[in-house]
């Protein structure tokens, strides 16, 4: 699972042909088990959505639900699973055979109308149910994003504020605050606390999904304490 803050190092690539798209690691908000999004495929009716689950506990088992779906947040659509391959239905399970082990399966949607710019991806069950949220399949965002990430990791902090910025300016219907814990981060590297603080009571205020998990990272940081002097 790829967590919020400085560790979102992904790499995408958009290779675009008359009737295909393919999203090569999109980033993502939040995961509910340790696992990435491998690849997001688009064609003319369907979507291939490629992901690899981490088993972390010994005794790990692993199955996909026969309800699977893509929620878009433009028009509250969705789209479900047709096929997995590489993973057994529900009730059958793959038994992972130690710790440390990854599972690659791929599931086959019905499309979209249009791409869209974000998605979850939803596994309709009772319990122990995976999810992802806040998948982004927009190009420039994702960008952006590994822009800053890349000029962070090279310790070049001022660029890559400037685009987790802007990636949050320009898609402000993306209702994920990942991006706003890293601008946080940055901001506290800095050492300018004063505008660490403001950023940190824009997210204590605003409607994010998933704005008490970004909260808690905060919380559990070095520079925490520092935000309220």
């Amino acid at each position: 699972m790829k967590h919020a803050f400085l560790t979102f190092v992904t790499f995408i690539i958009i290779a675009t042909q008359i009737h295909s798209q393919e999203i090569i690691k999109p980033n993502f908000a939040l995961a509910t088990h340790p696992i990435v999004v491998d690849k997001v495929q688009f064609t003319d009716s369907l979507i291939y959505v490629a992901l690899t689950i981490h088993n972390k506990i010994e005794g790990g088992e692993f199955c996909a639900d026969e309800i699977i779906y893509l929620l878009e947040y433009q028009n509250n659509t969705k789209a479900y699973a047709i096929e997995a391959t590489g993973i057994p239905t529900c009730p059958e399970t793959y038994k992972f055979q130690s710790p440390g082990e990854k599972l690659s399966f791929e599931l086959k949607f019905t499309g979209f109308e249009e791409i869209p710019k974000y998605l979850n991806i939803i596994e309709d069950c009772e319990e122990n149910c995976f999810s992802v949220y806040g998948v982004i399949l927009d190009e420039k965002m994702n960008g952006d994003i590994n822009q800053a990430f890349g000029f962070f990791k090279s310790d070049n902090l001022d660029f890559a504020l400037s685009l987790f910025r802007t990636a949050a300016r320009e898609n402000p219907g993306y209702p994920f605050a990942f991006l706003y814990g890293n601008i946080i981060e940055i901001y506290a590297l800095k050492e300018d606390y004063k505008k660490a603080s403001e950023w940190l009571k824009f997210l204590e205020a605003s409607q994010f999904i998933d704005k008490e998990n970004v909260m808690e990272q905060i919380s559990q940081k070095s520079f925490y304490n520092k935000l309220s002097d």
